[in-house]
């Protein structure tokens, strides 16, 4: 039996492996491409994301949930929610990565670039792009205190 203080052979922890030292090599296929304005913006890509995969994505079958007669597709409709669960747009997934890769957080907005070009994406300019509303929506039915 192991005792629990000790690691197991070929463990270490999130910490340990992050504090190693990430190669800062880029293949000439990335470094001469202008998916990047900088090195290090390659080095994260490539340490962080490339090898990584994006998961295809979901898309809800309406019929399915009035055919079903689930209640929820009511509340769907009534919050106009519809045109949004039921995008179906192309994903380009390496372009998703690049821009995941460069991504940055600053109060509330989204910034990231791809191929040079500079994305901003602020509440208002994110309710264009989903095609959803920045009002809420007024709540009906019953709340039960089961």
């Amino acid at each position: 039996m192991v005792e629990p203080s000790k690691k197991r052979k070929g463990s270490s922890s999130r910490s340990q492996r992050h504090s190693e030292a990430q190669d800062t090599t880029i293949p000439s296929s990335i470094s001469s491409s202008p998916l990047f304005s900088s090195k290090e913006q390659c080095i994260r890509y490539k340490n962080l994301f490339s090898s990584h995969s994006i998961i295809d994505p979901k898309f809800i079958d309406m019929n399915f949930f009035s055919d079903e007669s689930f209640e929820c597709i009511q509340a769907f409709q009534n919050s106009n929610l519809i045109p949004f669960m039921s995008l179906k747009l192309p994903v380009h997934f390496e372009l998703v990565k690049f821009f995941y890769s460069n991504l940055e957080i600053q109060e509330s907005t989204l910034i990231s670039e791809v191929y040079g070009i500079k994305m901003v994406i602020d509440q208002s300019r994110f309710y264009d792009l989903t095609q959803l509303s920045s009002e809420g929506v007024s709540f009906e039915g019953t709340l039960d205190d089961d």
